[in-house]
C-alpha cells in the first residue's frame, strides 16, 4: 500500500510562512535567500509569496540531516502547537542547525550561553547571539503575572525554575491561583507545584487560590531544594515551603501579613520579607528551612494567630513602623523588599512610591539576622523636603527626630519575646 504524503497546504503570505516556522520575517526571508527555504512567487506581481507546507517540511528534513544536532535543540511548546503536530519534531532539530551552521561551520549552543526570559505569553530561550532555542507557551484563558526565572544548570535537578500568577481576562477578576514551575534545559515541563492550603484565623478560613509571588533554589546542597513563598489573594496571609529533590514539602510556615520574598541565606537558613499585619510595618524574618511548621509569634487566641498552624516560630523576626513620611501622605503599607549578597542582607522598605523614584528606609543585617545599621534614602529627604513647603510637614531634616534614621523598630526571639531595638 502506498504511502499516504503529507498534507499540501498553501500559505501565502510572508507572516503566515513565519507563523508556520515560528521565526521572524527577517528571519525567513534571510532562509529564502542564503538557504534555499521553497518559497514561490506569484506570476506578474515580483513581491506577492507563496509556499506548500509539505516542501517546508521536506527542505527542513534535508537540512536535518546535513548538520548534527546542537547542544541544546528548540522545541516548539505544547501549549503553542504548530498546525502540523509531527512537524514539532523535526522543527526543534533542523532549524538551529540550518540558522547555527550551514553558513560556515556547526556551531552548538551550550547551556552557559542560554538566556531564558518569561513573559505574560510564555518562557523563551535564546542563545547568545539572541536565537530563540525553544518557547513554552501560557494558556491563552488567563493573564499570567510571571516572576524572574531561575536557570540552574548543576545538581540534580538542573533546569529553569519560573513562577506565574493568574487571573481572568477581565480587569476585575481575582488572582486565579500560581505556580512554581520546572523545564528541563530543552524546555520540556519536568515538575508544577501550586498550594492548595487550607489555614484558620479565629475561626476564619483561608484556602486557595494561593499567589506565588516568590521562590529560591539552593544549589548549595545535594539534591537541590526549593523555597516558595505565596500570599493569599486577599490581605491576609502568607505562606512558606520547602520542596525536596521530589519535590515533597519539608513543612509550612504561616505568616499574619503578605510575604513577598525568600531567600536562601545557609544551607538551612531562609530570610523571608513582607509585611506584619499584627504590627503595621514591613516584616523581614529568618527561619530554620528543618523546624518550619510553625507560624509569626502572635498570641494564641488573638486574630492574627492561625488557629490550624504549628508552635513553631522564627529564629528572628524584625518589624519596620511605617515612617513619618508614609503616615503623612497616606501612603499604602510599607512591605520589605530584601537582598542578599555574602555577608550581608540588605533590606528596604518602599515608605512613599513615586514615579521620580520611592522614598525609602534601608536596614542592614549580618546572615544571622543581627542588626548592622538602618538610614533613611536621599530620596526620602527630597520628599521630606517638598512636604516641609507644602506645609504638610512642620520641621526642617534638621530640626527631624529622624535625621539619623529611624529610631526604633521592633525585634522579637523566642528568649525575648518582642522588644524596641535602636539602630547601632
Amino acid at each position: 500500500m502506498a504511502e499516504t504524503p503529507p498534507p499540501r497546504e498553501r500559505l501565502d503570505s510572508w507572516k503566515a510562512i513565519a507563523g508556520y516556522l515560528h521565526r521572524d520575517l527577517a528571519t525567513v526571508r534571510r532562509w529564502e535567500k542564503g538557504m534555499g527555504l521553497p518559497v514561490h512567487r506569484v506570476a506578474g506581481t515580483g513581491r506577492s509569496v507563496f509556499v506548500y507546507t509539505n516542501e517546508i517540511d521536506a527542505w527542513l528534513s534535508a537540512s536535518k540531516a546535513v548538520d548534527p544536532a546542537p547542544t541544546l535543540a528548540p522545541m516548539t511548546a505544547a501549549a503553542s502547537p504548530s498546525r502540523r503536530p509531527w512537524l514539532n519534531v523535526g522543527l526543534g532539530v533542523a532549524v538551529v542547525a540550518l540558522v547555527a551552521g550551514l553558513v560556515a561551520r556547526p556551531r552548538s549552543t551550550s547551556v552557559a550561553d542560554l538566556r531564558v526570559e518569561v513573559t505574560g505569553a510564555g518562557v523563551v530561550a535564546r542563545d547568545a547571539a539572541g536565537l530563540e532555542q525553544w518557547r513554552y507557551g501560557f494558556p491563552s484563558t488567563y493573564t499570567v503575572v510571571p516572576r524572574d526565572p531561575v536557570l540552574v544548570t548543576g545538581g540534580a535537578s538542573p533546569g529553569v525554575y519560573f513562577a506565574t500568577s493568574t487571573r481572568g481576562r477581565q480587569a476585575e477578576d481575582r488572582v486565579e491561583g500560581g505556580a512554581l514551575t520546572l523545564l528541563d534545559l530543552r524546555g520540556k515541563l519536568q515538575r508544577s507545584f501550586s498550594f492548595d492550603d487550607v489555614v484558620t484565623f479565629q475561626g476564619k478560613t483561608f484556602g486557595a487560590p494561593w499567589a506565588v509571588m516568590s521562590f529560591a533554589v539552593d544549589e548549595g546542597v545535594s539534591p537541590n531544594q526549593i523555597a516558595v513563598a505565596a500570599h493569599h489573594y486577599t490581605w491576609d496571609p502568607g505562606i512558606v515551603t520547602v520542596l525536596d529533590a521530589n519535590w515533597q514539602r519539608r513543612g509550612t510556615f504561616v505568616h499574619a501579613g503578605w510575604v513577598e520574598v525568600v531567600r536562601w541565606v545557609g544551607a538551612d537558613r531562609l530570610v523571608i520579607g513582607g509585611f506584619s499585619n499584627a504590627h503595621d510595618g514591613g516584616m523581614v524574618s529568618l527561619l530554620d528551612s528543618n523546624a518550619l511548621d510553625g507560624q509569626g509569634p502572635e498570641p494564641a487566641g488573638s486574630r492574627h494567630h492561625c488557629d490550624s498552624c504549628g508552635p513553631a516560630g522564627p529564629l528572628r523576626m524584625f518589624v519596620f513602623p511605617r515612617s513619618e513620611l508614609n503616615q503623612v501622605t497616606a501612603s499604602r503599607f510599607n512591605r520589605v523588599l530584601l537582598s542578599t549578597a555574602p555577608g550581608r542582607i540588605s533590606v528596604h522598605t518602599i515608605e512613599v512610591p513615586s514615579d521620580g523614584g520611592d522614598a525609602d528606609a534601608l536596614y542592614e543585617f549580618t546572615p544571622a539576622l543581627d542588626f548592622v545599621s538602618a538610614r533613611f534614602s536621599e530620596r526620602y529627604w527630597e520628599q521630606h523636603r517638598a512636604l516641609e513647603v507644602s506645609g504638610r510637614i512642620a520641621h526642617t531634616r534638621a530640626q527631624c527626630p529622624d535625621r539619623d534614621g529611624p529610631r526604633s523598630i521592633k525585634m522579637w526571639t523566642p528568649s525575648g519575646g518582642w522588644q524596641a531595638v535602636t539602630p547601632p
